[in-house]
């Protein structure tokens, strides 16, 4: 994230200021100064990082496939922002050198308050712009940063950018609902009423060598009269179990046979990965 933020800005300021190519811009500490000779020089410096308080985001979108192979959702959750304070300053061979390279820089940056998507690195884009201040005070007291940085008081541009950190989507099981029409032989013809009958336990059975699903795999509710072979997915399921908890009985052949618990309660369906290991 934070490369990429120093990346669109220079390449901003190397094609709208009189420097020739981002070359001439540093990220380094505002106290290393290039070698006499090098050339005029921006210098822009990340020096601080927090959580922005302006602009947040909450909640997250699911994605459901719905199939009979039971395949998971993904969970996109919403970005969270950051303020990222740079400080910006010119290295040249006299001050005035100085301050007309930090007033190019100031007029450039002053006509991308907001940093567009389409001037963004494409690391950075599919939130729309960027919001970007300009001139004003640092998020620390000036004394105090300057103090801290160990320089002394030069001049300088302080920008903050808001910058979204996106979040790794994850996967969850697909809690699948089937629909079963059922006709009463008593009801006139024609009339028919929907039962909707959810999952209570499924899952995948997969070998621990080749992570591959296997065939012909049993498994069996203990405590019930319910079972079932695994789909050529090496998937399986069932419904309608009243809360409580389960044990798995998993036996195929050619592999040692496993037992596994399993947990039912109101809030959703349990959803079980079982590796098998070769006899």
């Amino acid at each position: 994230m934070l490369i990429f933020v120093l990346q669109t800005l220079a390449e901003i300021l190397a094609g709208g200021t009189s420097l020739t190519s981002t070359e001439q811009i540093e990220f380094s500490h505002p106290s290393n100064r290039r070698e006499e000779g090098a050339g005029p020089t921006l210098n822009l410096y990340i020096y601080d990082i927090r959580e922005s308080r302006q602009l947040q985001h909450s909640g997250k979108q699911v994605e459901r496939k719905l199939t009979r192979a039971l395949q998971p959702a993904t969970v996109n959750w919403a970005p969270i922002w950051f303020d990222v304070s740079l400080i910006l300053t010119a290295w040249d061979r006299t001050t005035l050198g100085e301050h007309h390279f930090l007033d190019e820089a100031l007029i450039v940056l002053m006509r991308h308050r907001c940093l567009q998507e389409e001037f963004l690195v494409p690391e950075l884009r599919g939130n729309g712009g960027l919001p970007m201040t300009i001139g004003l005070e640092p998020s620390i007291e000036a004394g105090t940063l300057w103090s801290a940085l160990n320089v002394p008081l030069r001049s300088a541009l302080y920008l903050t950018v808001t910058v979204p950190l996106n979040t790794q989507p994850t996967s969850i099981p697909l809690v699948w609902d089937r629909i079963f029409n059922l006709r009463n032989q008593y009801a006139p013809e024609g009339s028919s009423r929907v039962l909707t009958q959810r999952v209570a336990i499924a899952g995948i059975v997969k070998s621990v060598v080749t992570n591959l699903p296997l065939l012909a795999t049993e498994v069996t509710l203990r405590g019930t009269k319910k079972s079932m072979e695994c789909t050529k997915d090496g998937l399986f399921f069932f419904e309608n179990l009243e809360i409580g908890n389960y044990v798995l009985n998993v036996n195929c052949p050619g592999y040692l046979p496993q037992n596994v618990n399993a947990l039912v309660d109101n809030q959703s369906h349990t959803f079980k990965e079982v590796l098998l290991t070769p006899e």
